[in-house]
């Protein structure tokens, strides 16, 4: 059969539509593969601006990937029950939650402190009360208190913004094992915010919309942190280096003892 001139011309458009129509196909189906099969997935991202900076509450945890002095181990920090603070401090009588960190395999390797909001607001977490055990013996080696007690994050709208610096002055009481109370130091933490909207990639990872802080002076030389509201420390830097590796948080509010 001879086909006119007219109709090898719609053929041929037919033929081209339908090779241009196959070749989509093809490229959406390669892109889909790409998006979904094979290859490693990137870290998730989490982006919250809401909820307490360190959400402390009955069953919240944290652990930590640590390197020290060029050797790695993990330490797992969890908020237990709220109990009397204890001690011999000015807030022995005071209910704080228990929180325990325990470091290595041997859970040897501890501190227990007793921490909560200051003044009923969740979104200031201070130290009471620390205990100090010896990582080879697992005895007790140190006890400290502070008065008032020392900010260990503040999550207040005040103070989360770039460029603030604020002062924390305390005393500090340390009582070595079987020894006599020494007498107080006054001492001060000078807190800055070096970014109130960072990004940091952990072991956990990908997060957005981090507050950077740095804390110089005290017993702890200087420190950086990096928080994230409803989740808390994804980082820290200084003597040690410490990268978050998983966490579970019910309450990202925080709650009170």
């Amino acid at each position: 059969m001879v086909m006119t001139a007219s109709e090898s011309h719609g053929k041929l458009i037919l033929k081209g539509a339908l090779g241009a129509r196959a070749g989509a196909s093809a490229l959406l189906l390669v892109s889909l593969c790409l998006a979904g099969c094979g290859g490693d997935d990137p870290p998730a991202s989490t982006n919250t601006t809401t909820g307490a900076l360190l959400p402390f509450a009955v069953g919240n945890s944290w652990t930590y990937n640590v390197t020290q002095d060029g050797e790695s181990s993990n330490k797992t920090t969890t908020v237990m029950d709220a109990e009397p603070v204890g001690g011999t401090g000015p807030y022995a009588a005071t209910k704080a939650f228990k929180v325990v960190t325990m470091k290595g395999t041997d859970a040897k390797d501890k501190t227990e402190s007793w921490q909560g909001p200051r003044d009923g607001d969740t979104h200031v977490v201070v130290r009471y009360r620390e205990l100090s055990y010896g990582a080879m013996t697992g005895m007790l080696q140190l006890e400290e208190f502070w008065d008032p007690p020392r900010i260990h994050a503040d999550g207040s709208d005040a103070h989360t913004a770039s460029g603030v610096m604020y002062v924390d002055a305390y005393k500090e009481t340390k009582i070595p094992a079987g020894m006599a109370a020494m007498d107080p130091t006054s001492e001060a933490d000078q807190w800055r915010v070096l970014d109130a909207d960072a990004t940091v990639d952990v072991p956990a990872g990908h997060f957005e919309h981090v507050i950077h802080l740095q804390k110089t002076g005290g017993s702890d030389n200087s420190k950086e942190y990096w928080y994230l509201r409803g989740v808390g420390k994804l980082k820290e830097s200084g003597s040690q280096t410490e990268l978050l590796v998983s966490y579970t948080v019910a309450d990202k509010e925080g709650s009170k003892p």
